[in-house]
Order: C-alpha cells, then sequence, then structure tokens
C-alpha cells in the first residue's frame, strides 16, 4: 500500500507533466497560423488558431471582378483557412486531451464545415 506522501508526489509529478504539455500547446496554438488562397490566387487570406482573419490580400487581377464574385470569393477562401486552421487546432490539442476524449469531440465539432441549407 502506497503511503500518502508517495501518493501526493505521484499526483504533483501527474500535475507538473500536464502544466508542461499545457504550456506547450498554448504556445504552439499561439504560432499557429494558416494562410490560404484560391486557386488563383486572386485572394489570399491568413487566419489565426482561432479562425480570427488576420491577414487579407488581394492580387490586381481582384479588380476584374464584381463586388459579389470578390466577396464570395474571399468567404470560400476564409472557410477553406478556418477548416485548416480547425485541423491544425485538434491536432495540437488532441495531444494535451487525448484524441478520444470528450474535449476533443466538442474541438473537432467546431473544426467540422458546416452543412449548408
Amino acid at each position: 500500500m502506497r503511503t500518502p506522501e508517495e501518493i501526493m508526489q505521484e499526483l504533483e509529478s501527474r500535475v507538473a507533466v500536464i502544466q508542461e504539455q499545457a504550456g506547450r500547446a498554448e504556445e504552439l496554438l499561439a504560432e499557429s497560423e494558416v494562410t490560404a488562397a484560391d486557386e488563383d490566387e486572386i485572394v489570399t487570406v491568413t487566419v489565426n488558431a482561432g479562425g480570427t482573419l488576420t491577414g487579407l490580400r488581394f492580387s490586381p487581377q481582384a479588380r476584374g471582378l464584381s463586388g459579389t464574385g470578390l466577396a464570395d470569393l474571399v468567404l470560400e477562401v476564409y472557410r477553406l483557412a478556418v477548416e485548416e486552421s480547425g485541423r491544425k487546432t485538434a491536432e495540437i490539442m488532441s495531444g494535451l486531451l487525448g484524441a478520444d476524449s470528450e474535449a476533443m469531440d466538442v474541438i473537432t465539432g467546431f473544426a467540422r464545415p458546416k452543412a449548408e441549407d
């Protein structure tokens, strides 16, 4: 039978490992960025790990598109970037939470594309 001191040492050791993993995941997420472009590279978007738009560039070819066409292209490229960002975030977090955990189910649920109505 283990002593209370041994149990506490084991728990402290586990907590230290989890804190280290969480710190590393936090660093990776802070550094994680996804840039995506359409096939012709008319629109290029960059998003962070949370899917927030952090960059948007248009090539000179964008001037040839209608406002609606350009808006649709921006939204499509943004969706692609967010999906890739979600995959990267899930990959980073699965190391911390466990690939089969309920928490990962929630994260990957947000990373899946929404069905069109």
